[in-house]
């Protein structure tokens, strides 16, 4: 793959990725307001190479790249290697690749960026205990239409600009919002978005980097539970170059520790927001219907907090039971280990381990399937 050095023109970055071997270009753009075109190939390469990976394509970059980038690279290949040989047994989705870029810049000790502070932020648990918890150094928050909500779901949308303005506004923080087409890019390259979403956001922060010399990315795992994900205490600093320190923050704390500390700020009981989902065409803010929704309207009742935030929606028990697919469960093994070790809510503890039960099944199936 062959990565060009970005542009600008009316608001939005761009840069083509041309590949080698299909003979195709994909358009990697991004818009929002003064934004201005990195004169490096820091965001590219950081944009491409989990997809060229997946390709098995050497990857070349115009312009200068960071040299602790460059070397971080050999990093990232491994990582991702080595999760991928248990997690893709069959056939590999990642292989590591040769990356040649047209210049290296050299790294300064010492060296220090813009002095200003950002966190990516969706109104979601994991971004509000980030914004937060470090509010008094954070000088802007940054949300990306085309993450977490399609560009063409216009309604929701809007909702979520307006709790967002109104949210940054009580905090007195500024809001960047932006658009972009990185999800998109990932997934036209066969990469979902929990693998990719932490190189997209370390795109994002390249992007910014003529402003801010730190981007924290809102932990979505503890350090307890380390399985393999596009954002990830290992992978997070890797993007980082001399001027861009990209931080992984908030993986000390549990999603129950994390709400008791939302309980404790009006702001985020009044305006948490964790749906992606969105089943309910009704509700443009979160449907109570979706895996995450009730997997928080539980944890939300296991941190003894049930009433405490109006946005989320309480499940019945046979609505926990019924739960759609729970991926790889994580959360609701947490929730259940806290219900064992506090004796608490037996009927719910018996729900969970349905729900655990069932996966373990699903897992189980698929297991002996690929077994020889």
């Amino acid at each position: 793959m062959i990565v060009e050095l970005p542009t600008e023109h009316d608001g939005v970055v761009e840069f083509r990725v041309h590949s080698t071997t299909a003979d195709t270009t994909s358009l990697v753009w991004a818009k929002g307001e003064n934004l201005v075109a990195p004169t490096t190939g820091d965001m590219g390469l950081t944009a491409s190479l989990l997809p060229n990976m997946h390709r098995g394509e050497p990857l070349s970059v115009e312009g200068t790249v960071d040299s602790g980038l460059l070397e971080s690279t050999e990093e990232i290949q491994a990582i991702f290697s080595t999760w991928d040989r248990t997690r893709h047994v069959e056939a590999p989705w990642y292989h590591r690749t040769p990356v040649e870029v047209q210049g290296v810049r050299p790294q300064t000790i010492n060296s220090s960026g813009p002095g200003q502070v950002a966190t990516f932020f969706t109104g979601g648990v994991d971004s509000f205990y980030t914004l937060l918890k470090h509010l008094d150094r954070i000088d802007a928050v940054v949300y990306v239409h085309g993450f977490d909500l399609s560009l063409q779901d216009l309604p929701r949308r809007r909702e979520v600009t307006e709790r967002l303005r109104l949210i940054t506004k009580s905090l007195g923080v500024e809001l960047l919002e932006l658009e972009s087409n990185l999800q998109a890019y990932g997934d036209e390259h066969g990469i979902g978005w929990p693998d990719y979403h932490g190189a997209a956001l370390a795109a994002i922060a390249h992007l910014l980097n003529n402003r801010f010399g730190t981007v924290l990315i809102p932990a979505t795992h503890t350090y307890s539970h380390m399985q393999g994900l596009g954002s990830h205490p290992l992978l997070d600093r890797l993007w980082s170059n001399s001027t861009l320190k990209i931080v992984h923050d908030g993986a000390d704390a549990t999603r129950m520790d994390k709400l008791r500390f939302l309980a404790d700020h009006p702001i985020a009981r009044e305006h948490l927001r964790v749906c992606w989902a969105n089943l309910d065409p009704q509700r443009t803010y979160n449907c109570g219907r979706c895996e995450k929704c009730i997997r928080t309207g539980v944890a939300v009742r296991v941190a003894g907090l049930d009433g405490q935030f109006p946005t989320i929606i309480s499940p019945s028990l046979k609505e926990v039971i019924q739960v759609p697919d729970i991926g790889r469960g994580i959360y609701w093994s947490m929730m259940r280990d806290e219900l064992v070790a506090s004796g608490a809510n037996k009927k719910l503890r018996a729900a969970l381990d349905l729900v655990i039960a069932r996966r373990q099944l699903k897992v189980w199936k698929w297991t002996s399937r690929i077994t020889p």
